[in-house]
């Protein structure tokens, strides 16, 4: 009877503390040795003081009252151990309590299971090769912590090829910080390989399946990570190769399930680089809903997200995959991150921040670079089942693949009510604005950001891909943003897609026709100094100067966030157009501020004759018959500006009566009167070469009463040369005026 009791006490109610099972073992051994001495009516009072015992021994995991919980906690807090892990100088024999006495292994480490309030301290500078999976649990008040001890670098653990290096599997409150993690082989791993994974599976399953008592894992933290090197199999999906991975998923062996999903998960201060496949992903197998669609929407596998989920302050550079991706999760917060060069395998689609199923992240005040291909490449996706994502203040830039991507490609998902509002977007390629196959998205605004495109790059400003086609075409509303295109790129509208009071400048400017804003502003919004940012701390050069024409000109905007992207608060008077939000009265232009157009009253010269060689430097541009005329075929004609100037824009009116297109329309600088050496062309429409000077990456354009305006970086220049091969009405070339702006070269 007496033995019976004391083997079942540690099966039954556990053990809160190591050594609790070698007490009970003494205990039972001077019960025995009693026994034989003094008889069973000792040994009765004897039970009796064993069972008081152990009832202040043992951690009551169910059926516990609030007090005694708070006496638990109390204790542990009291009883909290420190084990200290020396590479080099430790030994498994030891207790591993002190820094004299450290224990050596990883092995010795995963052999023990640790308890609330525990601490594991790896020495800096030792390494350690293999995986660490350490047991146990910590509680709300005390969470158990990994870690480092001592001065110097991270300490390593160097996996070499295994399917994780860190891991906890339905393990809740703990604390993983300080540690370099690799986890590489000389050659390219055939399965999947993580630096950390944190894996929760069926927790607290019982002898049936469970899908409506949700088992929640609680808080976990990990912080000030080094992760690198991981080159295990690159696959897309919930068990890929992943610098660190939250993962929820549901057992293979045919056991019972129980729906299961993380709680208050942060992630911060890490930098993950050089990483087969993902940087750093959160995700779950119980995701199916309608909101999701698919071939089938199982109702026993219910879409249970991940929540206060928390990704800041990371580094995520030069991944295969993706970059940042907080999936089945709902209100994650994802900020003050960078992510530079993903999409680097270039064999499968791929984005540096997005949500799949899941609802109303906040993504804000990111950087993300480097994406490469249009497969997909762009920095934030609005991807298939989510709901309520918002990007605010947020800086992309040198993407391959564009800006942002709208991807309802399920059969019945959807993508609904998202927010693009008040970021920057500087140099990004391809196109503004990519969308899927499918068309069931809706009211996605996209306001108050700045799309900046420089020389020589060639995007397509808002949309290319599906851009006439009837798939993909969703509910898109684009208000108060500002294009501005130094690029050769043109642009396209989709007619479910509205715009009001957007601000194109620049090359290729669009006319109402398409793109139909009727408030829309084509003049130059003054920025600071546009273009030059070398980080999302450096983006001053997009904010207004005090009269530019974007002020007080935008649209309100309900429920805005209530700042722009420096912070400044909505609105000042009314509304501003682009992501900045000026605090101060507009005032007018300073007379002296803006560069003066030099081709005013200069006289024309030409290969052929010349007809009213005054009119292409009068100063009228709105009169399309007031041209000068040049010979049929490819002429040129050239302006003498009297002295060397930087030269960063041209404006040019063809006859536009009939909005025709001209020909081989080319724009050359040089010093020299006869363009023999030291030219610079600025513009070349020509595709097949046939003027002579190369195949050109310009669009050919249709005229308008606005002209045609070409933007460059500055260039010295005393003559300009304008060439022409008639138009597509017939074999005459006519211009109506040509503006020059510059500033003496001095």
């Amino acid at each position: 009877m007496v033995n019976l009791i004391c083997v079942l006490l540690p099966v039954d109610s556990g053990v809160n503390r190591q050594g609790g099972f070698k007490k009970l073992t003494i205990m039972t051994w001077l019960l025995l040795k009693e026994e034989r001495e003094i008889g069973m009516k000792k040994v009765g009072y004897m039970l009796v003081l064993l069972v008081f015992y152990f009832c202040f021994d043992i951690e009551i995991k169910a059926y516990t009252s609030s007090a005694d919980q708070i006496t638990e906690e109390n204790n542990n807090i009291a009883n909290t151990r420190t084990f200290f892990i020396d590479a080099t100088n430790g030994d498994d024999s030891n207790s591993g309590l002190s820094e004299e006495t450290p224990w050596k292994s990883l092995y010795k480490v995963n052999s023990e299971t640790f308890f609330p309030g525990d601490k594991i301290l790896l020495k800096a500078g030792e390494r350690w090769t293999g995986s660490l999976h350490p047991l146990g649990s910590g509680t709300q008040n005390n969470p158990i912590v990994l870690d480092k001890y001592g001065e110097g670098p991270k300490p390593l653990i160097e996996g070499q090829g295994v399917p994780y290096v860190i891991r906890l599997y339905n393990q809740e409150y703990w604390s993983i910080g300080n540690i370099e993690i690799t986890n590489k082989t000389p050659e390219q791993g055939t399965e999947p390989r993580t630096g950390v994974e944190i894996i929760g599976e069926d927790f607290l399953a019982g002898e049936e399946t469970d899908i409506e008592n949700v088992a929640i894992l609680n808080n976990i933290h990990l912080h000030d990570l080094y992760i690198h090197d991981i080159n295990g199999l690159h696959k897309k999906g919930v068990y890929g190769s992943a610098g660190i991975n939250v993962l929820v998923r549901r057992n293979q062996e045919g056991l019972p399930h129980r729906v299961t999903k993380f709680d208050n998960v942060i992630i911060e201060n890490n930098k993950i680089e050089n990483i087969t496949r993902t940087g750093i992903m959160v995700n779950s197998a119980w995701n199916h809903r309608e909101q999701q669609g698919g071939p089938i929407v199982d109702p026993t596998i219910p879409w249970t997200p991940a929540t206060n989920v928390v990704i800041r302050k990371n580094e995520v550079l030069h991944v295969s995959g993706d970059g940042i991706v907080p999936h089945i999760t709902t209100g994650a917060l994802v900020e003050h991150n960078r992510v530079h060069g993903y999409n680097e395998a270039k064999v499968d689609y791929n984005a540096g921040m997005w949500t799949y199923n899941g609802d109303y992240t906040l993504y804000q005040f990111n950087e993300v670079s480097g994406g490469k291909t249009i497969k997909d490449g762009m920095s934030f996706d609005y991807d298939n089942g989510t709901k309520g994502v918002i990007f605010q203040y947020n800086y992309s830039h040198d993407n391959e693949g564009g800006t942002v991507l709208i991807c309802q490609n399920e059969k019945n998902g959807s993508v609904s009510d998202g927010i693009f509002r008040y970021n920057v977007s500087q140099n990004d390629h391809y196109q503004t604005i990519t969308v899927c196959n499918g068309s069931n998205y809706n009211n996605m605004q996209f306001y108050n950001n700045v799309f900046y495109v420089g020389p020589g790059i060639k995007n397509t400003m808002l949309i290319d891909n599906n851009g006439n086609a009837p798939a993909g075409n969703g509910e898109a509303i684009f208000k108060n943003n500002i294009f501005y295109n130094l690029g050769t790129g043109s642009y396209k509208a989709k007619a479910t897609w509205v715009y009001d009071s957007n601000l194109f400048f620049g090359n290729n400017v669009p006319t109402k026709l398409i793109i139909p804003d009727s408030n829309m502003i084509t003049s130059d919004p003054h920025f600071l100094d546009p273009g030059k940012a070398t980080s999302i701390h450096d983006l001053v050069g997009y904010q207004l100067k005090s009269y530019s024409p974007a002020i007080n000109s935008g649209i309100a905007i309900a429920d805005n966030g209530g700042k722009d992207f420096w912070e400044n608060p909505l609105y000042y008077q009314n509304a501003d157009i682009g992501a900045y939000e000026h605090q101060t009265d507009k005032e007018n232009p300073p007379i002296n501020d803006s560069v003066k157009n030099i081709a005013l009253g200069k006289v024309p010269t030409s290969g052929s004759f010349i007809q009213n060689s005054g009119r292409i430097t009068d100063g009228q541009t709105n009169d399309t018959a007031q041209y000068t005329g040049l010979d049929k075929g490819l002429q040129w004609m050239q302006l003498d500006l009297g002295g060397i100037y930087n030269i960063d824009r041209v404006r040019l009116w063809h006859y536009f009566g009939d909005h025709r297109i001209y020909k081989d329309v080319i724009v050359q600088l040089s010093n020299n009167a006869d363009f023999s050496s030291g030219v610079t062309t600025v513009f070349n429409n020509d595709s097949d070469n046939s003027a002579g000077f190369g195949i050109g990456s310009d669009l050919e354009y249709r005229e308008t009463v606005d002209g045609k305006e070409i933007i460059f970086d500055p260039v010295k220049a005393r003559y300009v040369r304008f060439w022409s091969n008639g138009s597509l009405q017939n074999v005459w070339n006519h211009y109506v005026e040509a503006e020059i702006f510059g500033v003496p070269a001095g």
